[in-house]
């Protein structure tokens, strides 16, 4: 009798079941009708973006190609390259040229990754080593590097240059770090007008383009770092690879790229690009001085006057150049923030996209990006930099730049005393 009574409570429960499941709403079409906006701020991720997750997850760490751009405040480049470091591992290559080098959270990150086992090899200017006390950063990671027990090709390194490494006079004044592997992505080489400084991201306002995967620019990039490494002269170096031309200086009397770049625009005639059917020029330069310099002004106020849509955002001008400038729109971007008379926030971008009419093409789109100042130091001085004939990037550059032109930073009232105050207002800024 007791397994009759069973089933049939069995069936008596079974249909009690089926008829509460038959009265109650499906949750999923419920919830599939709601209005996205009835969904709670926090709420969970759907089941696709968990699974992208787990994807990307998988997939590893990849620096993101491309360009980037930072603001007085923001440390984004400085956290790009950082990023890149914590994730080189084991047997891996870390090579950096940076004119200065003052940051502890780098000094952290590198000897973190040498004592895992990467090989790290820096070089900087040696008047900016000299500069730092016996326990700054400079010294602190030089030391680090020191200890090793591993294979030649494997050591560590900390070296510094009297002035130019392949070149006679002029100075280190590269930015560019290398990356034989970081995460799952092989060969990656930025081009930065950064230092590994902390007023990188705290003062100024800079760029940095990333290429991965490339064999040939990351090939010429060590060559190029080898090359200083021994601190002996050596020519120019140029590569192509895709839309992209890397170059190195010293320019040893060569052509100026700048120039050459410059020759081959005409301001009207532009179609599908420029404004207006005019060719622009958009220019973030930090520093433009000397005999080069005006060169490169005049050329601009030429094609002013022949009409191309320019505009010109820099942090210092000489004399000359800024007289020859007067009638090209132009942001001066600088700013003495604390009131003792030299200015602490600041352009420090290398920069220049060209829209237009450009060699020939009416549609062009251009960009000229960097480590070097357009001065004639600079064409003696280890500079390393990008040209980039793409459209995305020149739109990127380009609307950066008018977003530049757009500010305009005010200082406060001086505080220090006329006869504390530094005579160059620009005595702060890094190169």
């Amino acid at each position: 009798m007791r397994p009759i009574r069973y089933l049939v409570a069995a069936v008596i429960l079974s249909v009690a079941l089926s008829a509460a499941l038959t009265a109650a709403p499906d949750t999923a079409t419920t919830a599939s009708a709601a209005p996205a906006s009835a969904a709670p701020a926090d709420a969970a991720p759907a089941p696709a973006a968990k699974k992208d997750k787990k994807k990307q997850k998988k997939k590893g760490y990849r620096p993101r190609p491309g360009p980037l751009f930072n603001s007085p405040g923001d440390f984004s480049i400085n956290n790009k390259v950082l990023k890149a470091i914590r994730h080189a591992k084991r047997g891996s290559k870390i090579r950096i040229m940076t004119w200065n080098f003052n940051s502890w959270a780098f000094v952290r990150a590198l000897r973190k990754a040498h004592e895992r086992g990467v090989s790290v090899r820096i070089i900087m200017a040696r008047s900016l080593a000299h500069e730092q006390r016996r326990n700054g950063p400079y010294r602190t990671l030089k030391r680090a590097l020191k200890k090793q027990h591993r294979k030649q090709e494997m050591r560590s390194w900390f070296r510094v240059c009297k002035g130019s490494c392949r070149g006679r006079g002029g100075a280190m004044h590269a930015k560019m770090f290398l990356f034989s592997k970081t995460g799952k992505q092989p060969r990656v080489v930025m081009s930065s007008t950064g230092n590994l400084t902390g007023s990188a991201g705290k003062n100024q306002y800079n760029d940095m383009y990333t290429i991965r995967g490339s064999r040939k620019a990351y090939k010429r990039s060590i060559q190029v770092f080898n090359q200083a490494a021994r601190d002996r002269p050596a020519p120019p170096v140029t590569y192509r690879t895709g839309p992209v031309m890397g170059w190195f200086q010293p320019r040893h009397g060569r052509k100026d790229l700048v120039m050459q770049m410059l020759k081959k625009v005409r301001c009207k005639g532009a179609r599908g690009a420029g404004i207006n059917g005019r060719t622009s020029i958009r220019i973030a330069q930090d520093v433009m001085l000397g005999k080069r310099g005006i060169r490169i002004a005049k050329k601009l106020r030429g094609l002013h006057k022949h009409g191309c849509n320019i505009r010109l955002v820099y942090s210092q001008l000489g004399g000359r150049i800024w007289q020859i400038t007067k009638n090209i729109p132009r942001n001066h971007l600088v700013a003495d923030r604390d009131g003792d008379g030299a200015y602490d926030i600041y352009l420090h971008m290398k920069a220049m996209a060209i829209s237009g009419n450009y060699d020939g093409k009416r549609n062009t789109r251009i960009v000229y990006q960097g480590s070097e100042n357009w001065s004639p130091l600079a064409a003696m001085s280890d500079e390393q930099g990008l040209i980039i004939q793409r459209d995305g990037v020149e739109k990127a550059y380009g609307k950066r730049i008018n977003r530049l032109f757009g500010i305009h930073l005010k200082s406060v009232p001086l505080v220090t005393p006329r006869a504390l105050r530094p005579k160059n207002p620009y005595v702060n800024m890094e190169g």
